[in-house]
């Protein structure tokens, strides 16, 4: 059953999570990760517990930030407190894209992003706690959408006749979420026929979402065929779980799935498909 993946923000100032919500804080300082619980504690939105991106996501050989199985996952998830049936409101200080996706592919419950984030409920003058919530146990169990939702590397080159997966550029919506000066720039690197939809350029000036109608029409322009499936990718997961999301709330009939390896997983096991220099694939 398809999932409510619906952005919305939450204009109450009290009373935000009651027995059927939770929020969630999953602010990370991606260079300095063990920073990110501090980040959590400088201010949060009040009762939100810390979801912290280094337990629930891990540096695998390939993957800096690989997903756990959705039974190990189930555990760091009941350790932070969350209850089976609870809509969980995840929100940060920047993109959390593969938090959210993390959450999503290992469970079938209702999951939001607080559209623009923590800045956007500073804005509307919401109070702010430096409290260090902790919940007791919950009893949250996952269920696995892991290959719904995601595509490993083994099949982006299997071969189907003659062509790999990802050969097949006339029949799947390859969308490289990188920003364009790293897709097309004079140290640019792209995978042959993969289209580039930046997902930053989805984001407005306040942090908050465009809307779907500019959703879609941007898709368009980009090179998106509403017939084909779609494949996300950036350097590291990340800004490509965030345009997965993104595509999926503003056309809720679509089911994108995400290369979490992305392209730095294919310059450590496939070099060769990267064309047009190399760049920095640290992010």
């Amino acid at each position: 059953m398809k999932r409510d993946v619906n952005l919305f923000f939450l204009l109450i100032a009290a009373s935000l999570v009651h027995c059927s919500s939770r929020a969630l804080d999953a602010s990370a300082a991606y260079l300095e990760i063990l920073r990110s619980k501090d980040i959590y504690l400088s201010g949060h939105i009040p009762e939100a517990a810390f979801f912290s991106l280094d337990a629930a996501l891990y540096p695998s050989r390939y993957e800096r930030f690989a997903m756990y199985p959705p039974e190990l996952f189930e555990k760091y998830v009941q350790m932070v407190g969350i209850n089976s049936g609870e809509h969980l409101i995840l929100y940060s200080r920047g993109a959390i894209g593969g938090m959210m996706f993390s959450s999503k592919a290992a469970c079938s419950e209702k999951l939001s992003i607080l559209n623009g984030g923590l800045d956007q409920w500073i804005r509307q003058k919401n109070e702010l706690s430096t409290e260090n919530v902790q919940l007791p146990a919950g009893n949250w169990k996952a269920s696995d959408h892991l290959s719904e939702y995601n595509i490993k590397f083994e099949e982006m080159e299997q071969k189907d006749g003659d062509k790999a997966y990802l050969e097949k550029t006339d029949e799947v919506n390859f969308l490289d979420a990188r920003v364009r000066g790293q897709f097309n720039g004079v140290r640019g690197s792209k995978i042959a026929g993969f289209k580039n939809a930046p997902a930053i350029e989805l984001i407005l000036e306040n942090g908050q979402l465009k809307s779907a109608d500019q959703i879609r029409q941007w898709l368009i322009e980009n090179g998106y065929n509403s017939k084909q499936p779609i494949v996300t990718l950036c350097n590291t997961g990340m800004q490509a779980a965030m345009l997965a999301h993104i595509i999926e709330t503003a056309i809720p009939e679509t089911s994108p799935r995400v290369y979490n390896g992305s392209m730095k997983e294919m310059e450590l096991r496939d070099p060769k498909r990267i064309t047009e220099g190399r760049t920095d694939l640290s992010h």
